[in-house]
């Protein structure tokens, strides 16, 4: 699980490092002009140490052509079937290993992937909150899902997202059961890669039925990035914080009561 996390970042590194597309948009079929997605640092979130669900953060999103693009998106994932925000069940997270299965993620899971970039993220082991990141403090690439939302036909496209987790590795594990899944660099290409088969055939992508073919892409696609955020987990460091309240680099203090910089793996 994933409930906070930390985004100290340059947003101009980052799209720099993406090789995000300064001023083309999104491309999204269904998508009216006002709702096009460009990277603008005026439009995104400002540097945080508790982003937090159902607030703005910045994600780099794929399109169906294999551009990139970095925008802010809504942290929970609503469907466009649904006819509300506010839904019965928390999306901000989404199980890598049922993602490609479940009515709400599988359209995203097919086309609408993208990235969390992030300076670190917390977990929690009862309300004790600690604090997981690299060593040298590298961003942290969380991978994502996006889904594009409006109340109804008059109102605007909103763009929202979810973070994809996995079961926690080695001593993550004795703080919480499930963690971000990490992507490396070298799964980035796969991971914002078009649907082969994608179309302008206008249909609905809640609705729409993916050949046998390519349910088995996409779920090897993702087993793949589970795999790979499994082994990228071991290099993190963590430690325990304070409670969280507020903003600023003092969340990410260790507490005075913990070992300070312990690593997953010593």
């Amino acid at each position: 699980m994933c409930q906070a996390f930390a985004a100290d970042l340059d947003w101009d590194n980052v799209a720099a490092h993406f090789g995000v597309t300064g001023v083309s948009a999104i491309d999204n079929k269904d998508v009216d002009a006002d709702s096009t997605i460009h990277h603008s640092t005026a439009a995104l979130p400002s540097p945080t140490f508790h982003a937090t669900p159902k607030t703005d953060i910045a994600i780099v999103a794929g399109d169906s052509h294999g551009r990139r693009h970095l925008r802010a998106a809504y942290w929970s994932l609503i469907p466009r079937s649904s006819q509300t925000i506010d839904l019965r069940y928390p999306t901000y997270n989404a199980r890598i290993e049922t993602a490609a299965s479940k009515p709400t993620y599988a359209p995203s899971a097919a086309s609408m992937r993208a990235v969390i970039p992030a300076s670190g993220y917390y977990e929690f082991k009862g309300e004790h909150p600690f604090y997981f990141h690299f060593p040298d403090d590298a961003p942290l690439f969380m991978a994502g899902l996006y889904s594009w939302w409006r109340a109804n036909a008059h109102s605007p496209w909103r763009l929202t997202a979810t973070i994809l987790t996995r079961d926690a590795v080695g001593a993550l594990a004795s703080v919480h059961n499930r963690m971000p899944v990490l992507l490396p660099d070298d799964m980035l290409d796969a991971w914002f890669a078009p649907r082969a088969t994608d179309d302008d055939t206008g249909a609905n992508p809640d609705t729409l039925s993916l050949p046998t073919t390519e349910n088995d892409a996409i779920a090897s696609l993702l087993a793949a990035a589970n795999d790979a955020g499994g082994k990228l987990s071991q290099r993190l460091a963590f430690h325990e914080v304070a409670p969280l309240h507020g903003d600023g680099p003092q969340l990410i203090e260790p507490a005075s009561n913990w070992h300070q910089g312990q690593s997953l793996f010593d």
